[in-house]
């Protein structure tokens, strides 16, 4: 019952927004308005609250990114054997390893381990959603840094330019800033004013709700046909190999309950949504990118319970 009640509300909510968006009560306009706000101040805000007012361990939250680190650079290598094996050009070589190793931690990832942590689970709730969120900043910079270079490497494009592209992606992202900014915040002052708390407070509660309408969305927009194959064969090493080697490493390390299950609910994930936007701007291909977050997003159901029910 614990694993109903923690995954399926996520995906319902998804379910819903996509439901809306083919159904025309969400336009596309409003639909990109949504994003906006999600990415540009719903989740900062809630990121920003989570991580100035909450009690947290660095060093757990530093192992937890070790471990998720691991399953990541795991997809990276398969992606390119696999990939090689299933004879895919070079472009979508690059689009396929982005695929494998990009996950959706953000709005599948935190949702479902909000969720997970609740309801008598026999875990602090609060420090395991802050050191979730510690290792989700921490991930920012290495998805984008990682994903810009095997895109351009894909497209013969490595220059002079190559560093400023992944250096703006970075100081640019507003989830990293909020992060970091909340960090700050937090070694100099002891909490945050009340007015000032409840207000991030409730704009960061319609963040996660919003950000699952706008995956919803996302995966009733794009035409995938054709390239289901590698998009299987994508998703299959995102949502079990990663989770796998992330396990082994969490033995290795003497990783603790609570953290080893939100390294491995992370590294569960479908690939991100933000992958398909990489790939256009970068020269990817757009179609497999595509297929990859459709295909990732429903298999995911069975990664995301099998986490949820074992550990």
């Amino acid at each position: 019952m614990h694993v109903i009640n923690t995954v399926i509300p996520v995906f319902l909510v998804i379910a819903l927004g996509a439901y809306l968006r083919r159904s025309g009560f969400f336009s596309a306009d409003f639909i990109s308005g949504l994003n906006r706000l999600v990415y540009w101040i719903g989740l900062p805000c809630l990121l920003f609250y989570k991580i100035a007012s909450a009690p947290y361990d660095f060093q757990r939250a530093w192992e937890t990114y070790v471990v998720v680190l691991a399953g990541t650079f795991a997809c990276i290598g398969a992606g390119y054997v696999f990939s090689f094996f299933l004879r895919l050009s070079r472009v979508d070589t690059a689009t396929f390893v982005q695929g494998v190793f990009r996950g959706n931690l953000l709005y599948i990832g935190i949702p479902v381990i909000v969720y997970s942590f609740t309801n008598g689970s026999g875990f602090d709730a609060a420090k395991m959603e802050t050191t979730a969120i510690l290792v989700l900043a921490l991930m920012v910079p290495v998805y984008n840094i990682t994903a810009v270079i095997v895109l351009l490497v894909g497209r013969h494009k490595i220059d002079r330019y190559s560093p400023v592209k992944i250096v703006r992606e970075i100081i640019t992202n507003p989830i990293l800033i909020s992060s970091v900014l909340g960090i700050l915040y937090s070694f100099f002052f002891a909490e945050l004013p009340l007015a000032v708390s409840r207000s991030f407070r409730a704009i960061g509660q319609i963040a996660l709700p919003l950000a699952l309408f706008g995956v919803g969305s996302a995966l009733v927009r794009e035409k995938v046909a054709g390239r289901w194959a590698a998009a299987a064969a994508a998703s299959l090493i995102k949502i079990f190999l990663a989770p796998f080697v992330g396990w082994l490493a969490a033995e290795m390390i003497g990783l603790g309950a609570g953290e080893t299950r939100i390294a491995l609910l992370f590294l569960a994930c479908p690939t991100a949504t933000v992958s398909y936007i990489f790939a256009v701007q970068l020269g990817g291909e757009k179609q497999l990118a595509a297929a990859l977050v459709v295909v990732s997003t429903v298999l995911s159901i069975v990664s995301l319970s099998f986490v949820v029910g074992f550990f």
